[in-house]
């Protein structure tokens, strides 16, 4: 699978930001998709694979890695596209 310049752009924020802490499972790029009106879940990737709904909601409520116990409260948000203003 071809690198993205998303997610070359994760790598040297991680590189630059100190990121060598973390493992596998709360390292990386977590892509979520969903309905930019009615908020509903499409699908989302971990590193490139899919995770279901119910492992993202697990990530997201997630205060600290279960594998090597790093504080997940820092997470970088990149967020793209929104849902739109409204208008009066």
């Amino acid at each position: 699978m071809a690198v993205t310049a998303l997610e070359r752009r994760l790598v040297a924020l991680e590189a630059a930001s100190g990121g060598d802490e973390g493992c596998g499972r709360c390292r990386g790029l977590l892509i979520t998709v969903r309905d930019c009106m009615s908020g509903e879940f499409h699908s989302a990737r971990w590193n490139g694979e899919a995770i279901s709904e119910e492992e993202l909601a697990e990530r997201e409520v997630a205060k600290e890695c279960p594998e090597c116990g790093r504080s997940l409260d820092d997470w970088a948000v990149i967020k793209l596209g929104s849902r739109p203003e409204p208008r009066f």
